[in-house]
This record gives structure tokens, sequence and C-alpha cells, in this order.
């Protein structure tokens, strides 16, 4: 009992200290993907005191078909306790869930480590299994999930996959002794089925419960049924191992146009992306095994593509690798079960974000339950370690290993507190990548423009430009296809440095690359910022040629309303004719009738004009089209609004 509380009392420990280390980054900025889903989200604006508000809330994301509810139903919660998308409440909650997940990995490693050492002492396997949260819960490369606001999307995933394994642990070790009855199977699956849904709707890869379930069928439990070996068992585990792997290698070779044809809007092809996650899956290892946070960073468009098997030659040499880790796992299979279990888990749990799906190449959150596996064989094999020497007790090179990695988990908190911070140690890192000096460019800018808001009086103000359009300028060198720093650099020539004009012809340059560059979402928003400047008449080029431009985007991306809903905002801003803004909305409409911005804005215009019948078909047509009833609230508004308060309900 005395040793059970000790180790209740190291576990408090363990997310005190874990808590103590994050704390300084709760405050820290929103990210990236943060804007669209979290803090420009409006559905996440409601009161909570209707049963709409959570309803559109829950069901508001645009990430993955499912559109993760249960994820978006806790940003919600946040938001209606804050009043508002508060970065600590946000980040407070993604602490806890991190702390949760701890917990989870703590018992799970327990009942894996009952199958590895089933002679061990009971002591002994609480101490591996600490070991294993503690290494987990203060992994570095972590920090980019628990401090990612919208990343709570993968940690509940995590969550609930790690409590779905944890009860088929508890369940499968009383079945190899006893068996099960027919009822034991059926609730026990109706629990997985549960938790899977729960993973599933906070972010797809929840999915991948189902795939591990074989890994500890296959690597631990190895068909044993009520006390000896049944072959059915042993077969189903494989066969359940291996179908996923098959049915994605088949689909992805006899109907070959389901995967490639989603590349087109990305700079590498599909086997450039397998033959560059080879190496990208060793790299992932090595930051959560040797925690360079040098290395780590926000952004990592900096690490080569893999073009083909030699280039670069490491590619090759991480495919060889691969295969003689797993004929090592498959030799040790009986002595060290642990290192197969280890590599499975980590490869299923890549196997939806670092496969055939077009996502982007790299993003570190994507380990956060893969690394589970890993952590668990290197906390055994660290344990056994520390035992066969005789020089120090056990415990204090177990404490500098923990010390070491508080101390480089602080230090990556620290940057990831303050924004300005974080893209500079980001470039700093990563000075190759051209996102990392957009982001630091964008943070300077920011920096600006809150200088000016303040109307302080700051000598110092115009440096925070000259900085922002060196990144800028620094990014069109690594990349001199890169759409968002041609066009941030023909703004910040145009409107602040406008002496620097004679050098480059940045409009020029803009219409090259708009021909065959697929645009990023960074370049969207980069369009935002020239129609500014043509609004402005900051931007000296003729009207023609930002219309030639828009053109050119319209005819490569036939289908994307986005460039039709920018030219309405310019010829809106213009004060264009409104029969010419109409004609344009209608052509959006028709191209992508769901589209809610489309409406909105047609619902302005009606409003405008006084055009009822407009106005009332153009709700019609929507609602066609909300088969979720999504804005039903808003429809609700606008007839409980005068006409003039239209444009201000839509949130424009």
């Amino acid at each position: 009992m005395s040793i059970l509380r000790t180790h209740r009392a190291l576990l408090l420990l363990l997310a005190l200290l874990t808590v103590a280390l994050y704390s300084p980054g709760l405050s820290g900025p929103f990210l990236f993907d943060d804007g669209p889903a979290l803090t420009s989200n409006p559905y996440l604006n409601g009161e909570g005191s209707a049963f709409e508000d959570w309803r559109t809330a829950t069901f508001s994301s645009k990430s993955g078909p499912l559109q993760r509810p249960i994820a978006m139903w806790s940003f919600a919660v946040n938001s209606v306790v804050a009043g508002g998308i508060d970065t600590f409440q946000v980040k407070l909650v993604n602490l806890v869930i991190h702390l949760l997940c701890g917990g989870l990995v703590y018992l799970l490693a327990l009942g894996i480590l009952r199958q590895v050492v089933p002679g061990g002492s009971e002591s002994s396997r609480q101490q591996v299994a600490l070991l294993a949260a503690a290494l987990w819960l203060l992994a570095p490369l972590h920090v980019s999930t628990v401090l990612y606001a919208v990343q709570r999307m993968a940690q509940l995933a995590t969550l609930f996959t790690l409590l779905g394994l944890w009860l088929f642990v508890r369940r499968r070790e009383q079945w190899a002794e006893r068996g099960a009855s027919p009822a034991d199977l059926i609730a026990t699956s109706l629990w997985l089925l549960l938790v899977l849904l729960l993973a599933v709707l906070s972010k797809e890869n929840g999915v991948l419960l189902l795939w591990l379930l074989p890994v500890f069928e296959v690597t631990l439990f190895r068909g044993r049924w009520a006390g000896s070996k049944n072959r059915i068992i042993t077969l189903l585990g494989w066969i359940g191992l291996l179908v996923p792997l098959l049915v994605i290698v088949g689909t992805t070779l006899l109907v070959p146009e389901l995967i490639p044809d989603r590349y087109t809007g990305r700079e590498f092809s599909l086997q450039e992306r397998l033959l560059t996650q080879l190496r990208l899956l060793w790299q992932y290892l090595s930051w959560l095994v040797f925690p360079d946070i040098t290395s780590m960073g926000f952004q990592h468009d900096d690490i080569p593509l893999s073009t083909s098997w030699v280039n670069p030659v490491t590619t090759l040499f991480s495919a060889l690798a691969w295969l003689v880790t797993a004929g090592v796992a498959w030799l040790l299979r009986r002595r060290l079960p642990l290192l197969g279990f280890a590599l499975l888990f980590y490869l299923v749990g890549h196997a939806l974000e670092s496969s055939v799906w077009p996502l982007e190449m790299v993003y570190e959150h994507r380990n956060y339950l893969p690394s589970v596996g890993l952590f668990i064989l290197l906390a055994y094999l660290l344990q056994m370690a520390f035992h066969c020497q005789h020089w120090v007790r056990p415990a204090i090179p177990v404490f500098a290993v923990l010390a070491i990695l508080s101390t480089v988990l602080f230090l990556r908190v620290q940057v990831w507190s303050e924004h300005l911070r974080l893209t500079a140690v980001n470039v700093d890192n990563h000075p190759e990548s051209s996102r990392s000096h957009y982001f630091l460019a964008e943070a300077w800018l920011k920096a600006y423009k809150s200088s000016l808001a303040a109307q302080q009086a700051d000598e110092g103000r115009g440096q925070y430009l000259v900085a922002a359009r060196h990144h800028f300028e620094l990014m069109y060198q690594k990349n001199p296809r890169d759409f968002a720093a041609i066009v941030m650099l023909y703004y910040l020539d145009s409107h602040h440095f406008r002496d620097l004009r004679q050098y480059n012809d940045w409009f020029a340059v803009l219409r090259e690359v708009a021909g065959d560059r697929p645009l990023q979402a960074s370049d969207i928003a980069a369009l935002d910022v020239l129609l500014d400047c043509f609004v402005a008449r900051l931007c000296d080029a003729p009207k023609s040629e930002l219309f030639a431009l828009m053109d050119t985007l319209e005819r490569r991306y036939i289908d994307d309303v986005r460039f039709l809903l920018l030219r309405y905002r310019y010829l809106r801003a213009t004060a264009a004719p409104p029969e010419h803004r109409l004609a344009l909305l209608e052509r959006a409409r028709r191209l992508q009738p769901g589209n809610t911005v489309v409406y909105q804005h047609q619902l302005t215009e009606f409003s405008e004009s006084g055009n009822l019948s407009g106005l009332y078909e153009a709700i019609r047509s929507w609602m066609l089209y909300d088969d979720g009833r999504q804005n039903l609230q808003f429809m609700r508004g606008l007839f409980a609004a005068p006409a003039a308060d239209i444009e201000q309900v839509s949130g424009k």
C-alpha cells in the first residue's frame, strides 16, 4: 500500500511539474489554422442561451468530412464561459487534456508490461509505466500540439483512442486467462464502438483505433485465449493488421485517379510524398528520442523533397533502415516483443497523415499518438539499463533524464509564449524556410499596425516595416514562385517604400507566377492585402492589370468562388454599379450554390436596393442548400433586424 501511495504521489508531482512547465505558454498567440477554425469562426460567438447556438457551433468546422463536432463543442464551451475565444482558457483546456492523456499512457503501459514481463513485480512495472508517462508528458515535440489551440482535435482523438486501447487491454488480459462469454464480447464491443465514435468525431484519424487493436493482439497477446494459444484468434489478429494496409495499397494502385488527382493543388506528387515520408518518419523519431529544439519549428518547408530513391540518397538509406528495423523486430519478437509493438504502433499511428493523402508534408503534432508506443519501449529499455549498472542508484539517472527533458521543454514553451519570439526563433532554426520568413514578416507588420493603433510616439516604428520587407524579400529569394511574398513586396513598395519601385516590377512577376503556381491558404490572404492596396489607391498598377490577374486565377480555378468573391469585394469597395455586383454574385452562386458568403452578400445587395422579391428568393435558395440549417440563427436575426442592419447581422 505504501508503494502504491508513493506512485500516486509521483504521478501527482509529474502532473504539477507538467502544468508548471507549460503555464508560461498558455497566454501565447493563436496561430495559422486557429484563425478560420476559432477566432474568425462566427458560429463560436453565440451566448449559449439557445440550443441553436450549441448546434451550429458544434458543426461549424470545415475541417474533415465529419466536421469534428466533439472538438468544436469543446471550443464552444470555452467561448461561452469566457465570453469569446480566449487564448488562456483554450490552451488551459488543451493542457488538461494533455494530462489526461498522460494518465492513460501510464495505465496503458501498466497493462502492456503485464504481458511483456509477466514474472516481474508490480512495483517494477509501475516504475516503468510512470517513466513512460513522464517521457511522453515532458516531450518537447508535443509543445506544438498542446499550445497550438486547434490541435485540440488531435488531442481529443488521442485521448479517446488511448481510452479505447486501455479498455481493450483490460478485457483482453482476462480473456487470455479465462476466455470470454458472448455477453462479455458484446459489452466490450459496444464500449469500444462508443469510444471509437468519440475519437472519430474529434478528428478522423481516431479511426486508427480499429487498426491499433490488431497491433496489440499480434505483438502482445498473440492469440492466447483461456490459458492456451488459439490459432483462429492469431489468424484474425494478422488479418486485422494486414487488411487496412492492403486496402490502402490496393486503392492507390487499382483506382489511380482517386488519390493522385487530389495532388493538383500541391507542389509535390504522390511518389514524392511517399518517398519523403520515409525520411520524415526517421526525423520524427530523432525529435522524440533526442529532442533538439533548434531543429523543431512551426514550419518545415525547408526539408527537401525526395524526388527519387537516390535524390537525396538518404531516401534509400531510410527505406533500408525501416526494413532492417522490421527484420530485427521480427527476430526479437519473443525476447523483446515491445520493439515490434512500438514499431507497429508508430507506423500505424502515422498511417493516415504520413502516407498517401495529399496533406502538408510535415507537421509535428502528427506524433502525438504514434509516440506513445515508442516512449513505453524507451522507458522499459532505460529501466533495464539503469538497473544493470552498479555505480549509482537507478533513480539518479532517471531524474537526470527527466531534468534534461524538463529544461528543454521549458525553453521551448518560452518560445511559444510570444508571437514575435516564436516566429523569430523559427527563422533562426529554419533560415531556408520561406514560410518561416513569411510568418516573421507578418509579425513585424502586426507590431507596426499595433504601434499605429496605439497612437504612441515610436521612433523605431519604421524599423518594423524594414524588418517585414527584409523577410518578405528573403522569402522570395528562397522561393521565387512564392505568391504571397511577391504580393507583399508589391504592397510594401507601393505604399511604404516607393523609392524601391524602380528596381523591381513586382506586379509583372506576380502575373507570371499566377499563371501556373498552385495557390496556398497564405496566398489567398495575400490577395486580400493586394485588393486593400488597390481600393485605397496605394498601388499604382492600372485597374485593368488587377482584373487581368483576377481573370487568370478565375480561369485556372474555375470551380473556386473565392476569386469571384475577391473581385466582388473590390467592386463593392469602389462603388461599382449594383447590377455588376449582383451579376458577379449570381455567377458565384451558380458555381457553388451552397456557399454561405455568397448568399450573405446577395441579401445585403437586395436589402440595400429594396428588392424584396430578390431578397426572399436568395433566402429560399440558401435554405435549399443549407441542409443542416447551420444559418438558421442568422436568418432569424435577418427578419428581426432593420434592412439597413443586414450587413451588420451577417458580420460583414
